[in-house]
């Protein structure tokens, strides 16, 4: 996954980092909303829900007795080491752990042998902290297609700069470029990344920062993307 390129072509990659928005054009948004059933209402330490489930969609009977489970972007940002997929997982759990959500996380990355989609245990649905759904299966995960960007915090905040993801996941969920499995910041490595407010391919593959380049440097600060398992 080792690419090597030119002086110039680095450091035009490196300032660049921050300021990437992505350039697909959104996809229209589907309903997005909480749980109805008390049963499936998020753990009362979670931050309020705040968008209510429209119980009309058409797709509300087949949800009912689903429990929603969380996803989230984390408030903090590393280059690309981050330990393997065990390291990544414990950075979720950490961030659950201080916003007090409970319950079991796994990354949505990939790695050599273990692509990002298999590592998703629960079929669906998932929401954001404030109640928000973001897809109702894994099927629809790997479409690359979401409801809204998963640009909530564990703490509920929006993240509004800084909004790039490490995934080193391609749209269908299948693994790309992924620093050495998350073993190198070197600037001549690469990993895929994703952003945070877009919600058609690009949420999990922005398709890299430009000059030339098809993913980005390990040198990159980046965040997580954490599913409740």
């Amino acid at each position: 996954m080792v690419s090597l390129r030119g002086a110039v072509l680095v450091a035009g990659l490196t300032a660049s980092c921050t300021e990437f928005q992505g350039t697909a054009e959104p996809v229209a948004s589907e309903d997005a909303a909480p749980p109805s059933s008390p049963d499936a209402a998020p753990d009362t330490a979670r931050p309020p829900v705040t968008e209510p489930r429209d119980a009309g969609t058409e797709d509300a009977d087949a949800d009912a007795g689903a429990r929603d489970k969380l996803v989230f972007v984390t408030s903090d940002a590393w280059n690309g080491i981050l330990g393997g997929l065990s390291g990544a997982d414990t950075r979720c759990v950490a961030a659950a752990d201080r916003a007090a959500l409970g319950g079991e996380w796994v990354a949505w990355i990939s790695a050599e042998g273990q692509d990002a989609i298999a590592r998703i245990e629960h079929d669906g649905p998932y929401v954001r902290v404030d109640g928000a759904r973001v897809v109702r299966n894994k099927a629809q995960l790997a479409s690359g297609i979401l409801a809204v960007g998963i640009e909530l915090t564990e703490s509920g905040e929006t993240v509004r700069d800084n909004r790039l993801v490490w995934t080193g996941t391609l749209q269908d969920g299948k693994q790309s470029a992924r620093c050495n499995d998350w073993s190198t910041n070197n600037s001549i490595a690469f990993g895929a990344i994703g952003a945070t407010n877009r919600r058609d391919r690009a949420w999990t593959d922005n398709g890299g920062p430009g000059f030339g380049f098809r993913n980005w440097g390990c040198q990159t600060k980046a965040r997580l993307y954490c599913f409740e398992r």
